[in-house]
């Protein structure tokens, strides 16, 4: 093979290969929209809380936690009507956007697991918690319940959502959307296992301080602590990934279709 040829096989696996990335690219490139969407739901649900960014004293929470996060509630119905009717809603939005982008681009992405995920944890949120019809309300203490934990941790409509990210993150064969479906969760179980929100175990704060002695001998030196923001914070937090996600995602499909 001459110069010349082996420079147009070398053009031809270049174009190929570039060719490959756009068409892979183009296929999940309409994850963007997804992610988007749940991250606007989440901070949408900060105005579910009496006091979403406000620093307060006193709060009364409503178990089950049907804004989300343990915290003061406007009203837990609301609370419970915005979750249950907002999910679904996204979804079937989510799966239009799929169907379209199928028809358009010839391209098909396996939506109905995420659809199907979100759905189905929900659906299962409903059967083992009726709608909330008397308040239940905690006091501020750093004594959490180990049998509180597994009820109250699991008894929120987070947890579908951060399911379904993850279902998401499957089908778009994505590690950043798994990863950020599994931040959702864990910090779900944690802020709503413990009472008050945010409360770090005695392990935990020797670790955040520095002091390993207690940790390396079994018995913690310090009684524990808490992360002390407010729901409208946390739910910030849990989107940022998504959001993220959303713009990174967002600018390559639209570099793709554009040809650059």
């Amino acid at each position: 093979m001459d110069q010349a040829s082996a420079g147009r096989a070398t053009q031809t696996l270049a174009e190929l290969e570039r060719l490959r990335r756009r068409t892979r690219i183009r296929a999940h490139g309409g994850a963007w929209l997804p992610a988007l969407g749940i991250a606007v739901l989440l901070l949408g649900s900060s105005a579910l809380y009496r006091h979403p960014f406000a620093a307060t004293y006193s709060i009364s929470v409503d178990a089950p936690y049907w804004a989300g996060l343990p915290d003061e509630q406007r009203d837990p119905l609301v609370s419970y009507l915005f979750w249950f009717l907002c999910t679904p809603l996204l979804l079937a939005a989510v799966g239009a956007w799929y169907r379209w982008r199928s028809r358009s681009l010839g391209l098909r992405v396996a939506w109905p697991l995420f659809a199907g995920t979100g759905l189905g944890v929900l659906l299962l949120l409903a059967v083992l918690a009726a709608v909330p019809t008397q308040e239940q309300q905690r006091s501020d203490t750093l004594n959490p319940s180990l049998d509180h934990f597994w009820l109250a941790g699991l008894l929120t409509p987070l947890l579908p959502i951060a399911a379904a990210v993850m279902a998401l993150g499957w089908a778009e064969r994505s590690r950043s959307l798994t990863i950020a479906g599994g931040w959702i969760a864990v910090l779900t179980v944690w802020l709503c296992g413990w009472f008050p929100m945010g409360y770090l175990p005695g392990w935990a704060a020797d670790i955040l301080g520095g002091d390993l002695t207690g940790v390396m001998s079994g018995s913690p030196n310090s009684l524990g602590g808490q992360v002390a923001l407010r729901p409208g914070i946390w739910l910030a937090l849990m989107a940022l990934p998504l959001v993220a996600f959303a713009a990174i995602r967002g600018s390559q499909s639209w570099r793709a279709a554009s040809g650059d």
